[in-house]
């Protein structure tokens, strides 16, 4: 799957290749994300892990920048999500434990590498609930489109769609009947 950032003007096409893909398996999903952010991958790999730039586009963060360190996110909302690096090889792969109501028990890993005039992120979160998959799914999305307008305009913080739209979109494309809706 490859996707870029699209514009104003974006074509479905290019919003169709943005959304993330997943894979069953038995009651949960892995899910996969690509992106290309035009900024290099020493901004994305800081805005990835950088409490302050974190806050910039997924809440109030704790890092710890080291593999067995703390990493929390969006530890100001509902849902704050703890978890511990594995994987710490900067500016090329973070991976770390994902637990919080969503999904617990999982792991999330960015691969970074440089693409034409900026960088290529491919984004892994293995594990989720399989019920879960109408939240998670569009919620990565929300906070990819986010994570763009961070990194391509200072005051952009918001993302394109809203959740609903992003959860919309994804329940039509993939079908996904019976998933749970509500946070």
């Amino acid at each position: 799957m490859r996707s870029a950032i699209t514009s104003a003007g974006a074509t479905d096409m290019d919003f169709q290749e943005q959304l993330g893909g997943f894979e069953r398996r038995d009651d949960r999903i892995d899910m996969r994300f690509e992106r290309h952010y035009p900024r290099s991958i020493e901004k994305v790999w800081s805005a990835l892990t950088d409490p302050v730039r974190l806050n910039d586009w997924m809440g109030a963060a704790y890092v710890e920048p080291r593999v067995g360190g703390r990493y929390e996110l969006m530890l100001d909302g509902p849902n704050p999500m703890i978890g511990h690096v594995v994987i710490w090889e900067p500016p090329h792969v973070l991976e770390f434990t994902w637990s919080n109501a969503h999904s617990p028990d999982s792991t999330a890993r960015y691969e970074l590498s440089p693409e034409g005039d900026g960088a290529r992120v491919i984004f892994m979160h293995r594990g989720a609930p399989y019920a879960n998959r109408a939240l998670m799914l569009p919620g990565w999305h929300f906070y990819f489109e986010r994570l763009g307008g961070h990194l391509t305009e200072a005051a952009a913080r918001q993302s394109k769609h809203s959740w609903r739209e992003l959860q919309a979109i994804y329940v039509a494309q993939y079908k996904l009947g019976g998933a749970r809706l509500d946070p």
